[in-house]
């Protein structure tokens, strides 16, 4: 089913700007292109490391590998494939290798380029797409939704459009020169706006006449090409990321704050009642932990015991922050489910941590199961109760979208709780080092780690809240 049709956007002018929007064949073909691309870097990558690291003709992974095969061998690959299309996005500002082989282009509804937090969102929003498997939820909403885009793109408010040649002329040189580029020239300014009138101008007129050649279509690719360059947004990184923590995550955690309030009672009920389980019923502590974890701790021994004679901090810290980052997301995007699966990530979460505490405290562990986990946990915890609730967010938009479509308020929402989304994968990074340099490490006193904790999420609070930037923005203006 083609729902594929041109997008007519309002100018200034009064003369729509239309863009040919690409239909689902050409979005697979551009995907392919760059699944390819990302895929042979990848595996170049790790071939040529693997055989630098073992130092002979072999790739295997060592039987024990250390801290430079998972740094040099494993992490740059991984990296690589999972990061082409955000890294790319950004820096082009849409235009992938593969989109710009398949004749593609990433705009905004509005015909301009897209800012960084759509790019972002589009990205973080390619792992609800990938359900349930191959992307398949992403190419069955191509298919069937108006202007052939997937959930990324719903969230974003991005589609995908044909680039075309714009044509030949003093006005189409000069919006060339200046695509993409900078100027300080008001000379060049005002020559831009003057070609987009007189194109406008044209364009009426050659649809006026039902022109159907070469030449109507080239004007039309100038004109389009015009109107985005003059409605381009600003495009400073450093000035982006301070207003996003600044005031943006301010304003999104003011927004959530009813949410954060639910999810947290939501998981501390969960906690009392999965140690009130095992406490009064201990042999319910099959349904929560593995038959490893229970032996080992019938032994009187932690399973983080050794820890790191086992690991070293680096690999074990990749390990954690991976896992940290792929529950958070998860719970994220299981708020979708009109917050049903936010309901079931922080309860099931919860529930297994209030029985695995009342299962060590019967066995006398508990309390060095509080000392592995209060260095990380504070933070580690918060972000996953943050990422429940910005998913609740956007599944209750779906639900009740009030005023708006539910397009509109689904996208309302995602790109305001992604902001969140990325801040809270910035802060699980610190908690993944501390659990793997400072918690298994018996070296660090229980005030030390409970010091270490407690500043980390202050310095959470802070972050979200915007308060040193805040203050520094006061003494400037002070």
């Amino acid at each position: 089913m083609d729902l594929t049709s041109d997008l007519a956007v309002d100018s200034a002018t009064g003369v729509d700007v239309t863009l040919p929007v690409a239909g689902p064949g050409a979005r697979s073909f551009a995907f392919l292109i760059d699944w390819a691309i990302r895929t042979v870097l990848s595996v170049a990558w790790y071939v040529v490391a693997a055989l630098l690291h073992n130092g002979s003709w072999s790739i295997v992974a060592p039987l024990v590998p250390d801290a430079h095969w998972f740094i040099f061998v494993v992490a740059p690959p991984a990296s690589i494939y999972f990061l082409y299309h955000p890294v790319w996005e950004v820096a082009t500002r849409g235009l992938t290798p593969g989109k710009r082989m398949a004749g593609l282009q990433i705009v905004a509804r509005d015909g301009s380029s897209p800012g960084i937090g759509s790019l972002l969102t589009r990205n973080v929003f390619r792992l609800v797409d990938s359900f349930p498997l191959a992307y398949a939820l992403g190419l069955v909403t191509t298919m069937y939704t108006r202007y052939n885009v997937r959930v990324g793109d719903l969230a974003a408010g991005t589609l995908l459009v044909y680039i075309r040649k714009p044509g030949a002329g003093r006005a189409a040189d000069r919006i060339r020169r200046l695509s993409g580029k900078r100027t300080d020239d008001p000379a060049d300014a005002a020559a831009m706006a003057d070609d987009y009138r007189m194109l406008a101008h044209e364009v009426a007129k050659s649809r006026r006449l039902q022109c159907d050649s070469r030449a109507h279509e080239q004007l039309e690719a100038t004109y389009a090409l015009a109107h985005a360059n003059l409605h381009r947004p600003a495009w400073h990184p450093g000035y982006a990321l301070l207003s996003l923590f600044r005031d943006e995550l301010p304003a999104v955690m003011r927004w959530l704050r009813p949410h954060v309030l639910w999810a947290t009672a939501l998981f501390i009920l969960t906690i009392i009642a999965g140690y009130w389980m095992v406490h009064t019923y201990p042999d319910l502590i099959a349904l929560f932990a593995s038959p490893e974890l229970i032996a080992t701790v019938e032994r009187g021994q932690l399973w983080t015991e050794g820890l790191l004679n086992v690991v070293p901090s680096s690999v074990l810290s990749l390990q954690i922050l991976t896992n940290n980052i792929v529950v958070s997301l998860f719970a994220y995007c299981a708020g979708f489910l009109f917050g049903l699966g936010t309901v079931y990530v922080l309860g099931l979460n919860g529930l297994m941590l209030g029985a695995v505490f009342a299962f060590t405290g019967q066995h006398g562990l508990d309390d060095d199961l509080f000392r592995f986990v209060v260095a990380h946990g504070c933070v580690e915890i918060s972000v996953m109760c943050l990422s429940g609730a910005a998913g609740a967010a956007v599944g209750e938009a779906l639900i009740r979208p009030g005023t708006a479509t539910r397009a509109e308020a689904f996208q309302r929402a995602a790109l305001q709780s992604g902001k969140l989304i990325l801040a809270c994968v910035l802060l699980l990074v610190g908690s993944g080092l501390i659990e793997g340099y400072i918690s298994p490490n018996p070296a660090f006193s229980l005030r030390a780690r409970i010091a270490i904790g407690l500043t980390y999420w202050l310095f959470m609070l802070a972050l979200l809240h915007g308060w040193p930037l805040r203050w520094v923005r006061s003494a400037a203006t002070a």
